[in-house]
């Protein structure tokens, strides 16, 4: 009887440090995964971010686009690049020729402004313009929106559906650095409407681009036209 009491409490005493080596072996497998998991999952995270790209959502960040189809260097569009007006790039810059004739015009390189051509002294309607961060900015806003490398380089918005005497032409060009994107609608009618959507979209930009121009003190100071036209 004792035999078997003594070969009971040895098979205990065997279970026990089995029991012990494996509580031993899982701790140490324990302590050597939580650092390799936490490794792993720093490791992961920074992968993915890598991997995600910068302004994911940005429907213009697909190609070399300042606008939505050109004009740029590659390094997205200007009010995500640029959050503030006055981190707008130098390279850039515009120029506008519109009303009766094409009789004025602005140009954002040189700050010369002109009211009209058409006049007796024609240097008396001529100032120099420089805009303001805001009034910049509106601008650049209507000339991303544009995308005007889809247009050529001679249009007619109105699609020659509408004619008027006096015409109007309307010249509008974006440079950066050196590279240059004109459009030209000359003696087109009279208007700003036009029944094509993307004509339509051409005559806004240039009208919403003269009415900033026309709405500063450097325009009003200039003198009323001399002459008028029916």
């Amino acid at each position: 009887m004792r035999e078997i009491t003594e070969c009971t409490a040895e098979v205990f005493r065997r279970s026990e440090n089995r029991i012990k080596e494996r509580k031993r072996n899982r701790n140490r497998i324990l302590a050597m995964c939580i650092p390799l998991c936490l490794i792993l999952t720093v490791f992961s995270a920074t992968l993915l971010q890598g991997m995600i790209p910068a302004g994911n959502n940005d429907p213009y960040k697909d190609g070399d686009h300042y606008y939505g189809g050109g004009m740029s260097n590659g390094s997205g569009p200007i009010k995500d690049e640029y959050p503030n007006t006055t981190d707008v790039p130098e390279s850039l810059s515009f120029s506008l020729t519109w009303n009766t004739y094409g009789i004025s015009s602005y140009d954002s390189a040189t700050g010369k402004l002109v009211k009209t051509t058409d006049a007796t002294n024609p240097e008396d309607y001529i100032t120099t313009l420089k805009l303001d961060g805001t009034q910049l900015f509106a601008i650049w806003e209507l000339l991303w929106e544009l995308d005007i490398e889809t247009y050529p380089d001679e249009y007619d918005p109105q699609g020659g559906e509408l004619s008027s005497d006096p015409s109007m032409t309307l010249i509008l060009t974006l440079r950066d650095g050196d590279k240059v994107k004109t459009v030209r609608a000359e003696d087109i009618a009279l208007t700003y409407e036009s029944n094509d959507p993307k004509g339509q979209k051409f005559l806004d930009t240039c009208k919403g681009i003269r009415d900033i121009l026309t709405a500063t003190e450097e325009w009003k100071a200039l003198p009323e036209y001399e002459f008028f036209y029916d």
